[in-house]
């Protein structure tokens, strides 16, 4: 909480500051008691030199500059979408990044709220790494071993993908929208795919036979779609699904692979909110039957069950800001919450 305090705190000094009030674009460093503001696009790039391991860093609605993240740090966006009912607004990051350093391990980094314009590459070992409430227009790759990763109630518009040689020991990706393939781990990892949506396209032998073996995962209560029809769904090889929604004719799950309590359903009929499968921001992902298409869990099956198809980044935010001078005293009253 007091962290959450120095966040409103400083955001409401950056705001009285600049002339642009809500407008402007900054980056706060909390370290320890200590809060340090950078404005502009460069703003992320200047915390981020200045922060060590364990700092929070905090972005404003705007674009920012990428950055090649090696630091242990909590970084929150104020969102990946605009919308006013949630308090919610758009922090991009106009490229892509790289998390990686020369040693061996990065622990605990946590990224939430952003929108990475670009593709996110996890070059060295992870662990405890979460990604949650952010929108990769492209790719999210990790090139080497990783231990307790989550990724949550994010929009992928590319492939999540791995490293055929290397261990996934605990990956959850859960209530995601991936408009890719989710593939290339190798046997022994540890995968569950959670209450999410996955609308893969394979376009040649290549990609089914090379990319698609490498994949043994446990996919829950999830919906499984192929934009192209002529190879079985990309599930993973010797996979297990269990309580799934397989888009009938978008292909069958592989012979290998351990199939309970699952259904074949027409896109056209799962969802209430669209006929198909393409993201748009007003989608709730709720389903049609939520009655006969239950989870493991009880919940629907898909993004809107489990925790829920949830956007909004649980950072504070500042509204209705009205700032008095009476003489050399600064008068700053607002209404501040944590979404």
């Amino acid at each position: 909480m007091k962290k959450y305090l120095l966040s409103i705190v400083a955001l409401c000094c950056t705001m009285v500051a600049g002339a642009q009030s809500t407008d402007e674009i900054s980056a706060i460093l909390q370290h320890g008691d200590e809060v340090s503001v950078y404005k502009g696009s460069t703003g992320f790039k200047q915390a981020y030199a200045a922060a060590s391991d364990g700092d929070v860093i905090s972005l404003s609605r705007g674009s920012f500059d990428p950055v090649n993240i090696e630091k242990k740090l909590s970084i929150y966006g104020a969102g990946f979408e605009d919308n006013d009912e949630t308090n919610t607004a758009v922090t991009t990051i106009n490229g892509s990044v790289n998390v990686g350093k020369a040693d061996p391990v990065i622990d605990g980094l946590h990224i939430e709220g952003v929108k990475i314009n670009g593709n996110l590459a996890c070059t060295q070992t992870m662990k405890n790494y979460t990604i949650q409430k952010c929108y990769i227009t492209g790719n999210m790759t990790f090139a080497n071993n990783i231990e307790n990763v989550k990724v949550k109630q994010c929009r992928i518009g590319g492939d999540l993908t791995g490293n055929k040689n290397l261990m996934a020991n605990g990956l959850l990706i859960s209530n995601c929208y991936v408009w890719g393939v989710i593939n290339y781990f190798s046997n022994e990892s540890i995968v569950n795919i959670d209450h999410s949506f996955m609308g893969s396209q394979y376009y040649t032998y290549y990609d089914y036979n090379e990319y698609n073996i490498f994949a043994q995962f446990l996919w829950t209560n999830s919906i499984i779609y192929n934009r192209r029809t002529n190879y079985p769904l990309p599930t993973g090889n010797y996979a297990t699904v269990k309580n799934c929604i397989v888009v009938n004719g978008a292909g069958t799950i592989r012979d290998n692979n351990i199939v309970e309590n699952c259904y074949y359903v027409v896109l056209a009929d799962i969802f209430d909110d669209a006929a198909d499968g393409v993201y748009t921001e007003s989608r709730t992902f709720k389903l049609k039957d939520e009655t006969t298409y239950k989870g493991t869990d009880g919940t629907p099956i898909g993004p809107s069950g489990g925790d829920g198809w949830n956007k909004v980044p649980s950072t504070p935010y500042v509204k209705n800001l009205n700032a008095t001078v009476n003489g050399t005293n600064l008068g700053v009253a607002y209404e501040a919450g944590v979404r």
